[in-house]
């Protein structure tokens, strides 16, 4: 008898649900603005992915900080600007930079931001915002490839000074970016 009654009030219940908050159905969806050629195949080096950013971001009057989606391939497949600064800082969060990896399907990520004063080096909030950004791709298993500063004549790559000066790559032979994640 006490097993009836309690599925008798769990019927209740189905028929008239407790009001409470409604949650939304939704679909993600990647919407594609626009195209470009960038005329590479794929990333070899962090002067070819400041070479293809440059255009976007070297010209403006205040920081911006972009994120590139790459495949296992390092061929980049979606660049989006992240987030608009003021003239010496730009506010970046973390999941607006991977919320963009994720709904593109993204290998690794590149990471941009300029410097209108025209100098590429670094401050610490830049090598700070570098570590976190190591740190969150790690924990979804979406790796940053490099982080650049770019300005109209300079870059500076964080995985290149990391790896060695220019120079002595160059000597070396080798590539800097892996051909493949």
């Amino acid at each position: 008898m006490e097993a009836y009654l309690q599925q008798e009030k769990i019927m209740n219940m189905l028929r008239q649900p407790i009001p409470g908050k409604r949650v939304d159905l939704i679909r993600l969806q990647v919407v594609r603005e626009s195209t470009g050629l960038y005329g590479i195949s794929r990333f070899t080096e962090p002067q070819e992915a400041a070479d293809m950013v440059r255009p976007m971001i070297s010209a403006a009057d205040r920081e911006l900080f972009l994120v590139m989606s790459v495949n296992t391939r390092m061929e980049p497949m979606a660049v989006e600007i992240v987030s608009v600064g003021t003239l010496n800082a730009c506010l970046v969060e973390m999941r607006e930079v991977f919320k963009h990896a994720i709904l593109n399907n993204a290998a690794g990520i590149v990471c941009f931001h300029n410097h209108p004063p025209g100098d590429a080096e670094p401050s610490r909030e830049d090598r700070l915002m570098t570590e976190k950004l190591e740190a969150a791709g790690e924990l979804l298993g979406i790796p940053l490839v490099d982080h650049i500063i770019v300005t109209e004549e300079q870059y500076y790559s964080f995985k290149e000074q990391k790896s060695g000066s220019r120079d002595e790559l160059e000597e070396g032979g080798h590539r800097i970016y892996d051909n493949r994640l």
